[in-house]
C-alpha cells in the first residue's frame, strides 16, 4: 500500500473529512486504485468500524462502488457496523450515542444498497444470519423488509438465518424471521436442511432449546413427524438426548401426534398412491421411474408438445401471444352464448293448438330434426323468453364446438400461466367463468328441462367444461411426481441456458 493509501486510512480511523478531498485533490485516481484492491480493509471499511458516519457517507458518495466490498475476512460494511453496534450495547451510558451512529451507519446501507443485505462474510454469513446470531430484531425486521431475497441465503453450513437463530437461543429474532415466513407464505423454508440434515424443527430439539415456545411455534408450521437426513424424527432426536433436553418439549411433542421413525408406515400413503396410480405410475424411485415405459398419461402430454412444460420456461415473448390469442378466443366463444345465432325469445309463446307442433326446417336439417325438436317431448310451444330461438342440428352442433374452443382456450390460459405469481388467483377465475358459461349455455338452451336432450345436453357441456382442466391436472401431478421421486435435498432444475 503505496503512502497515499496508508494516510486515507489512517484519516478514514479519525474521521477527516477535509483530508479525504485533499489525498482526493493530490490524486484523483487514489480511490480507483483501492476499487481495484480485493480483500483489503479499505478507508470505508476502517471509518465503519470507528462508527465515522461522516466520512463514509463522503468517500461512498465519490465512489459508490465501495460499498459492496469486502475486508480481509471478507467482511462488508453492513457486518462492521452491526459488529460496532453490538460491541456498544451493555457499555456504560456514554456510549449510547456511539451505538445510535452504529445504527444509522446500518440504515444508511441499507437505504443506499439494499444488497449489501446478502454479501457473505467468512463462513457464507451474511448480515441476516449475524443479525439473527445477536438477536438484533429490529435490524433483522429491516434487513428482510429492503431485501427479502436475503431469507433464502444459506451459510457454508448450509443454515438458514432460521437455523441460526436457533442455535444461538436468539428467540426475539426467530420470532421475527418465523413472522415473516408466515406472512409471506415462505414456510417452506423451515424445511430445509442443512448439512447434518436438520430442519428446523429438527434444530430446536438438538440444541436443548430452554425456550419450548419456539418448539411450540414450529409445530403449528410443520410437520412434526418429517425425518431428517438420518432418518430420524424430532421424537427420535428427543429420545437420544433426552437427558439434557427439557420434559416439557417431550409433552409438546406427543401433544403433537409426534411418532418415531420406526412408528411411521414405510412407503407412499394411500393419497400418493392415488396420484401416482393417476399417472400409471408403478415405480417409487427416481431411476427406475426414468428408466420404466411412458405412463398412459405422459404419452398424452407428450402428443400435446408440453412434455418438457416443467422443466423448461416458455419464452415471454411467446406467452403474451398464445395468452392474447387464448384470450381472444374465450371472449368471443363466451360472446357467442350471450348472442347466439337466431337471438332469444323475447317472450312466452302461448300451447299450439291441439298439442301439434310446427317444425321449422332449413336447408341444412336432417332428418334426426324431428328427435331435436323439443315439441315432441311436450306438447306445448318452445317460445320461452329467454331461451334460444334455433334448435335445429346444425344449432347443437355450434353449441358442441362453440364449447370445445372456449374449454380449450381456458385450458391454454391455466397451462401458460401456471407457475407464474398470480396463477392461483388466474386459476379461480377462470373456474368462476367456466361455471358461468355452462350455467349461461344450458340455462338458455332451446331444449326443455327434464327432458332427455336437455339431460344430454347438459351432461355434454359439462363434460366438455370439465375437459378444460384435465391437460393442467396432469402436468400438476406430473410435477408433484417428479417432486415426490427425486432428492429431498435438491429442486427441479430448468432447461433454460444459465444467464453468465
Amino acid at each position: 500500500m503505496d503512502e497515499r493509501l496508508q494516510r486515507l486510512l489512517n484519516f478514514a480511523v479519525q474521521g477527516d473529512v477535509d483530508a479525504l478531498f485533499s489525498i482526493v485533490a493530490e490524486d484523483p485516481l487514489v480511490l480507483e486504485r483501492i476499487d481495484e484492491m480485493s480483500f483489503v480493509t479499505t478507508p470505508v471499511h476502517a471509518a465503519v468500524s470507528g462508527g465515522k458516519i461522516h466520512f463514509v457517507k463522503e468517500i461512498l458518495n465519490l465512489k459508490p462502488s465501495l460499498v459492496g466490498r469486502r475486508d480481509h475476512l471478507g467482511r462488508g460494511l453492513l457486518h462492521l457496523a452491526l459488529e460496532g453496534k453490538h460491541l456498544q450495547e451493555g457499555l456504560s451510558p456514554r456510549d449510547s450515542e456511539l451505538v445510535e451512529k452504529y445504527q444509522e451507519l446500518v440504515t444508511f446501507l441499507i437505504k443506499i444498497h439494499p444488497e449489501v443485505v446478502r454479501v457473505k462474510a467468512k463462513g457464507m454469513v451474511t448480515p441476516l444470519h449475524y443479525a439473527a446470531e445477536l438477536d438484533d430484531e429490529t435490524n433483522l425486521a429491516e434487513f428482510l423488509y429492503v431485501c427479502p431475497s436475503s431469507i433464502e441465503d444459506l451459510t457454508v453450513k448450509s443454515e438458514t438465518a432460521i437455523h441460526v437463530a436457533i442455535k444461538n437461543r436468539s428467540f426475539k429474532a426467530f420470532k421475527v424471521l418465523l413472522g415473516w415466513l408466515r406472512h409471506f407464505d415462505k414456510e417452506k423454508i423451515l424445511k430445509w436442511e442443512n448439512e447434518e440434515g436438520h430442519n428446523a424443527l429438527h434444530t430446536a430439539i438438538s440444541e436443548n432449546q430452554p425456550e419450548p415456545e419456539v418448539v411450540k411455534l414450529l409445530i403449528k408450521c410443520m410437520n412434526v413427524n418429517r425425518k431428517n437426513g438420518k432418518g430420524l424424527t424430532a421424537l427420535d432426536i428427543f429420545y437420544d438426548l433426552q437427558p439434557s433436553l427439557n420434559p416439557e418439549v417431550k409433552q409438546i411433542l406427543l401433544g403433537a401426534k409426534a411418532k418415531r421413525a420406526s412408528q411411521l408406515n414405510p412407503g407412499p400413503n394411500i393419497k400418493t398412491r392415488l396420484f401416482l396410480n393417476l399417472l400409471g405410475a408403478k415405480n417409487y424411485s427416481l431411476v427406475d421411474y426414468l428408466c420404466g415405459e411412458l405412463a398412459s398419461a405422459e404419452v398424452l402430454i407428450r402428443k400435446m408438445g408440453l412434455a418438457d412444460r416443467i422443466i423448461s420456461k416458455i419464452p415471454l415473448e411467446v406467452q403474451n401471444v398464445v395468452l392474447v390469442v387464448a384470450i381472444l378466443i374465450a371472449t368471443a366463444t363466451y360472446q357467442a352464448t350471450l348472442s347466439p345465432p337466431g337471438g332469444f325469445w323475447q317472450d312466452d309463446g302461448g300451447p299450439t293448438k291441439n298439442n301439434t307442433a310446427v317444425i321449422k326446417t332449413s336447408p341444412f336439417s336432417f332428418s334426426s330434426n324431428i328427435f331435436l325438436n323439443p315439441q315432441f317431448y311436450r306438447g306445448q310451444s318452445q317460445q320461452v323468453a329467454g331461451h334460444m330461438i334455433q334448435g335445429s342440428t346444425c344449432h347443437l352442433y355450434f353449441l358442441i364446438f362453440n364449447t370445445v374452443a372456449f374449454s380449450t382456450s381456458v385450458s391454454t390460459i391455466i397451462i401458460v400461466t401456471s407457475g407464474l405469481r398470480f396463477s392461483k388467483i388466474i386459476g379461480i377465475s377462470t373456474t368462476l367463468i367456466v361455471l358461468a358459461y355452462t350455467f349461461a349455455v344450458t340455462e338458455t338452451s332451446p331444449y326443455p328441462v327434464d327432458s332427455v336432450l336437455w339431460y344430454f345436453f347438459y351432461i355434454l357441456v359439462c363434460l366438455i367444461g370439465g375437459a378444460a382442466y384435465y391437460i393442467p391436472f396432469l402436468l400438476h401431478l406430473r410435477r408433484w411426481m417428479l417432486k415426490f421421486y427425486g432428492p429431498k435435498k435438491l429442486s427441479l432444475g430448468s432447461l433454460e441456458q444459465p444467464k453468465i
